[in-house]
């Protein structure tokens, strides 16, 4: 780019623009706002403009806005078509994927999707890397990840990536050894409407603590949540010590959990599992891969 404006500034100014709002564009660019603030200030610094007015009701384009936000858009385009390009003509020779998973959901279903696609693909070499799903949205926006075992669909939802189910995983109760309810083979969700509640991070798990109060809801009560952990193993150990309940996913239980017993709930909790991906970036390799993971 000419100066010190970069492609980046380009992608926060048109982000900003469409949603005429710099907490939404944030929070859809996965930047902290301050820093996206910062960024549109340097652009209009090298532009030598006011590009964007600043009111409470967000933010509105001036009018060498206007006109700069037709420039940004059609070199943004011309950028990504270049990039397309460049895939379309390496075909398959390039020989990576770097694929995120989020371990506790994913750990017996990617390395199974892994192995189908080593079978077609053996001189491909793929990283599998355990990132929480708002990693993989960052690093999929970013393009430092060509796809991602999201988990449920609210995140690839969130950050407006295409998705694909993949498989699907019940919610179970997680109950310490000596509970009363550990007895039996089934869990009405309904007994457990006075227990506290461990419930399961959304930076980690995004959408899984929103799916749990919506199982609880429909089962006739709110569940009161104690406290939030933010992975798997932490959730063990407060159920473990007596200190609440849980309802977790269950490839969950591949967790090591001594003091631990695990229950199917009635009625029962599914939830679909996704991989996602930017459509826009998906070169032959990528969708070859996705296609072997249903």
């Amino acid at each position: 780019m000419v100066g010190g404006v970069e492609l980046r500034h380009l992608r926060y100014f048109v982000g900003v623009a469409e949603l005429s709002s710099f907490t939404k564009a944030a929070r859809k660019l996965h930047v902290a706002q301050p820093a996206l603030s910062r960024q549109i200030r340097q652009l209009e610094d090298e532009v030598g403009a006011r590009l964007l007015e600043r009111d409470r009701q967000g933010a509105r384009l001036t009018e060498a806005g206007r006109a700069f936000l037709a420039e940004a858009t059609a070199l943004l385009k011309q950028s990504d078509d270049v990039m397309r390009s460049a895939q379309k003509r390496g075909g398959l020779e390039r020989r990576q994927l770097n694929i995120g998973y989020v371990w506790g959901l994913f750990h017996s279903l990617a390395p199974a999707a892994l192995s189908r696609f080593r079978a077609q693909f053996p001189d491909v070499a793929v990283n599998l890397l355990d990132l929480t799903a708002v990693e993989q949205a960052r690093l999929l926006a970013d393009g430092e990840l060509d796809a991602g075992f999201i988990g449920l669909a609210h995140e690839a939802d969130a950050a407006g990536l295409a998705k694909r189910k993949v498989g699907a995983c019940a919610f179970v109760a997680a109950l310490p050894a000596n509970h009363p309810a550990a007895r039996r083979s089934r869990v009405p969700l309904a007994a457990l409407a006075p227990e506290f509640f461990i419930a399961i991070s959304e930076q980690n798990y995004p959408g899984a603590a929103r799916f749990v109060v919506a199982a609880c809801e429909q089962a006739g009560f709110r569940p009161k949540i104690l406290q939030v952990a933010e992975r798997g193993h932490a959730i063990l150990g407060l159920v473990a010590g007596a200190c609440g309940v849980a309802l977790l996913p269950e490839p969950l239980r591949a967790l090591p959990h001594p003091g631990v017993i695990f229950r199917p709930v009635t009625p029962s909790a599914p939830a679909d599992l996704f991989i996602a991906w930017r459509q826009d970036r998906a070169q032959p390799l990528t969708e070859a891969f996705i296609k072997l993971c249903a």
